[in-house]
Order: structure tokens, then sequence, then C-alpha cells
């Protein structure tokens, strides 16, 4: 009996035996229920999880397994889902086990209906979460551990400066002739029998000195201090040995302590910054360094490199992330309203000014201003800019008064500011003013090391709604990502690979899936020395061919495909054989390119 029929007599269908399989199989939890929380189906990690056999579980209700608070606390988030109209929802529940205990999943719920649209099942798919739980707790109690740290630290510190005032320094006098003259306790206890100076009389430069005190090793920084006379002339001279151990062993645990969060930081602008080449190693190393300070930071880079990534992770490491990020592109805004924005105006201060405006400045207080495409900004604006950053303060357009500003300036640019400032077009002291530790990120093409950790994780990210079919490159995809020049950079990266998880048929990427202004590549081409030149030829014809005023409903990459597609099988009349050869690509790639285009 199919499952319409099933419905339609009022019996819940049964669930796909594979299918219960393919869960097992990639960790996932399975519960079929009735609307009335009646237990129906269940697959082997259920079983495994709650600890006990498909008897104890089919056929029960799941009241039976809650205490009635926590089942009625299920009940009601259940209802608060169902009541505001979602067939899908998800939310975290504590599930119990046979033996008592208590464990952390995440709850992904669908709602079945029959024909006249009323529900009758409820699947429950379930993702045992303690992992991750586990990994937030290590890293809450790492930062209270961290925080207990510091200030333990600072008491120590407190109280050794305590003691070390109470003792004082060793202190040796000698006379103008370098004759003992005198020693306090802990002089002699540290010089011993010696009578002569450790330091030479008249240096000016300090020295360390080690010394076995009570059975352990001490450092001592030494210098020598002149006394003279009433006259001025040399009397005698100090000989002054500073106790600096304990100031030594601070500093060594200060260190620890900042590269214990520097690694953690770390951590956190890696999740967020995809990057194992040693060029991003020292571009992550570079962001945390200028998060400790409050300088102002230029950011220089291709487009496309992740500028405004690193801009937002000095943010958020910064003294600043209580803050406001506030980001505006320069080149994106109209001259007459870029002043507007950045600086605000008053009611009236122009046509269609009909409120007061704060401008961004103001509105980034406290935080970071990050100002995008720096290098557009026309040289009236440039002087405005400079005189708000100097003053740090700002007047909005149409207004009579000043507003104190406090923002740290985070600048970016694709464009070169040296040729710029030589050609007149940027001011040399607003560049050293917004460029007081530039960061360059480097293009993609130079950090090839990067490129499959980032197809991974766009793979990753563009496919998380179907976790059902993992997909993933095969070789001939892995070299071709490898070998293409990426002009347009890591959001060129994440819109092929888009793409291509968009065209593959199945669970393996192949190369052919790629848009094929990759494939015009030459070092791609080893059947024919003639295809890039067929595709680049195509593609020239295309753009001197276009119409500015149609409209299509395809991307441009698609358009720019489906031309070079449909040239290819005219050249070849139509033969698919020779036009996938052509092309680069399998017959069944070329097949489902011209069912999309619609191409005969």
């Amino acid at each position: 009996m199919s499952n319409d029929q099933n419905d339609k007599n009022g019996i819940l269908p049964t669930i796909d035996y594979n299918t219960l399989k393919v869960l097992d199989t990639l960790n996932i939890g399975f519960i079929h229920m009735d609307m009335d929380s009646g237990i129906i189906e269940v697959n082997e990690k259920i079983l495994e999880w709650y600890g006990g056999k498909r008897s104890d579980l089919v056929g029960h209700n799941a009241k039976e397994f809650f205490k009635p608070d926590d089942f009625d606390r299920l009940m009601a988030i259940d209802l608060g889902y169902l009541n505001k109209g979602f067939q899908q929802y998800q939310f975290e529940f504590n599930l119990p086990t046979k033996k008592g205990e208590s464990n952390p999943f995440l709850l992904s719920l669908s709602i079945d209906k029959n024909a006249e649209g009323t529900p009758y099942a409820t699947n429950v798919m379930l993702t045992d979460i303690r992992e991750q739980k586990r990994m937030q707790e290590e890293l809450r109690r790492a930062n209270n551990a961290l925080a207990v740290s510091q200030e333990a630290l600072e008491n120590e510190k407190k109280m050794i400066e305590t003691i070390l005032f109470g003792i004082g320094d060793c202190v040796t006098i000698f006379d103008y002739e370098g004759n003992l003259m005198l020693n306090n306790p802990m002089g002699k206890e540290i010089r011993g029998d010696r009578i002569t100076p450790l330091i030479e009389l008249d240096s000016n430069a300090e020295k360390i000195f080690n010394f076995n005190i009570s059975g352990e090793r001490r450092q001592f920084a030494g210098r020598i201090e002149i006394i003279h006379d009433n006259l001025g002339r040399v009397n005698a001279y100090a000989e002054i040995l500073n106790d600096i151990t304990n100031q030594i062993k601070l500093e060594e645990r200060e260190h620890e302590l900042r590269m214990i969060k520097r690694r953690m930081q770390r951590g956190e602008i890696e999740s967020e910054m995809i990057g194992v080449s040693p060029a991003m190693e020292k571009v992550f190393d570079l962001i945390l360094r200028c998060a400790e300070v409050d300088s102002s930071i230029l950011i220089l880079g291709e487009t496309g490199v992740g500028k405004e990534l690193a801009a937002r992770a000095i943010h958020a490491h910064s003294k600043r992330k209580g803050g406001h990020f506030v980001a505006i592109n320069c080149g994106s805004i109209p001259e007459a309203l870029l002043e507007s924005e950045l600086f605000g105006h008053e009611k009236g201060a122009f046509t269609g000014a009909v409120t007061s405006r704060m401008g961004l400045f103001r509105e980034a207080e406290g935080g970071t201003l990050f100002l995008d495409e720096v290098g557009d900004l026309n040289i009236t604006l440039q002087v405005k800019l400079l005189r708000a950053l100097q003053e740090k303060e700002v007047r909005p357009v149409g207004g009579t008064r000043t507003f104190p500003i406090n923002v740290r300036i985070i600048s970016a640019t694709n464009r070169n500011l040296s040729d710029l400032i030589s050609k007149g077009l940027f001011r040399e002291d607003l560049f050293y003013r917004i460029a007081v530790v530039p960061i360059m990120i480097p293009p993609l093409r130079e950090r090839r090391e990067d490129i499959l950790y980032l197809a991974e994780y766009f793979i990753k990210k563009h496919n998380k709604h179907d976790d059902a079919i993992q997909k993933r490159l095969d070789d001939e995809s892995r070299q071709l990502l490898l070998r293409h020049q990426w002009p347009g950079n890591i959001r060129e990266l994440e819109n092929a690979i888009e793409y291509a998880i968009t065209m593959s048929f199945d669970n393996i990427i192949k190369a052919g899936d790629f848009p094929l202004q990759m494939m015009s590549s030459p070092t791609l081409s080893n059947n024919s020395n003639k295809t890039p030149q067929l595709i680049s030829s195509i593609l020239l014809q295309q753009v001197k061919s276009f119409d500015q005023s149609t409209i299509s409903p395809l991307k441009s990459w698609e358009q720019d495909e489906r031309q070079i597609i449909d040239e290819t099988l005219t050249m070849c009349k139509g033969n698919r054989n020779n036009t996938a050869d052509k092309l680069s690509m399998s017959r069944s790639t070329l097949w489902r390119k011209m069912k999309k285009y619609h191409l005969s």
C-alpha cells in the first residue's frame, strides 16, 4: 500500500529502512511520532544513545521518559512553534537515557500533513552536541582561569613590590679613588669580603649580575651613581644593585598569559579568516598586534581578499569591541552625499535634508569606523577627513558647532596610494595619518596553500542545507583550483564553488562543473591548444555585442557560459562529442548545461 493510500485510510506511513541506515551512518538520531507524542519508529542511533532495546521505545509515549516538569517544558516549546505556523523548527533540549542520565541534543522537527493540510505525524532528527557543549565549557573555564590568574598575578606583583621596598637595594659606597667606604647589610651578604667595585666607576652602563643568595640564584641590575660635593667635584661613587629576580619572573608570567590570550584569539580569527600559508600566518599575527593598540590601520590588497574581514577581526579583539563597527564604502556613495554620510548634516542644510543626521563618525563613537576604498575620496573630502582626524572633532554639513569624536579609523584600498600621491590625487599627510600601521593581505594566487582549505570551507558553507549529500572535489577539480590565477581572489573562489555545487550531478565535484571562464586557462587545455583562444574570442565577441538595455534572468557569468556553449555547438555543427571535447567537459555535463540554458 502506498503512503498516499495509508494517509487516506488514517494509517501512518512507515519509514524507509535504507533512510534509517543512512541516518545511523551520519551519526544522526531519528524518531517518528504521532501528534500525541506516541513513538512509531526509531533508528539504531537512538537505541544506542538511549541504552535500550527497540521495544523499550516503540509503542510507548514520549511522556513516559520525562519528568513532568521537563515534559511540560518540551511541549511548551513545541506548541510555541506550532502555534506560529512553523512546519519545520529547531531547538536544543536535554533528553533522558535508560540509566537516568540527561544529555544535550539539537532537535530538528518537521511536521507531516495529509492532503487536507492536517498534521498527523512528527519527524524528529537528533544531533548529539555533548562534545560542542564540553568544548564551550572548557573555553568558559579557560577564560575564567585566565581572569583569576591575572587577578592573582596583580596581587602577587603588589606583594612583591612591597617586600622589595622594605628590603631596599644593595648599596656599596666607594671614595673617588675606588676604595671601599661602606655598604648596607644586603651588600655585605652579596659581596662578602670583596672590596673592589663590580662595575667600573666611570661607567654609565647598566650591567646584570647573578648571585647565589641563601642557596637561590638571583639576578641584579647594577649601575654607578656619582656623588658630588657642594663644589660639583666627584666625592664618591655609589654602586647600586637592584634585585630584579622577581621582576623578571613577573614579566615572564605576564608574557605567558599574553601568549595564552593571543593563542585563544588566534583560534577565533582563524575560524573567521581561513588560511594556513606562511603569508596569512603573518597577517593573523599582525591583526592581533594591531588589536592591542589603538593606532590607525591601512589594509591593502586586491578586491576580494577579505580586507573587511581583517578590519572586523581587529575591532573584535580590541578594547573597542564593545563599541560599534561602522563600515562605509567611499567609492559607492556619490561625492555630494559622502560628506553628509561621514560627518552628518543639520536639518535644511541642503535639498532633501528634512531631518538632522549624526553621521558615521558620531555613530561609531567609542568603536571603529572602517573606510573601505579610501583611495576613491576626492581631494576636498580628504582635507575634511584629515582635519577631523587631527582635531578629533567633526562639524555636520550646515552646522555651526563641532562635536568631539572618539573613534578608531581602519582604512582599506585596492589602489596604489603612492601613485595617487605622486599624481596629486591623494594627500600625503592624510596617507601618513591613516597608515600608521599598514597591513598587506596577499592575493590568493600568492598563497596557494590556502586554496583547497578555502574550497572545503565554502563547500561546507554552501552545502549546509543538504547535509545528506556530502560533496567533495575530485583530483582534477583540485588541480584546476590550484592552477587558476583567481583574479577575483576569495570572492571569485566562493562563487566558483557555489556554482560547481549547483552544477554537480552527484556528491563528486568535477572540473567540468566549474564555470567555463576557469576552463580558459591555457594550463588546463591538454587536448587542444585552440580551446583557450576559441573561448577568449567568443567572450570578446560577446562583450562587443553586449546591449546594456537587455535584461536577462541569467547572471552575467551564466550569460557568458551560455554564449560560449552556443557558439561552440554552432562551430561543431551540433556535434555534442566534438563540442564537449572543445570545451574540456564530459558529455553528461554538456547535456545538463544545454538543458539548463534551453539550447537544442
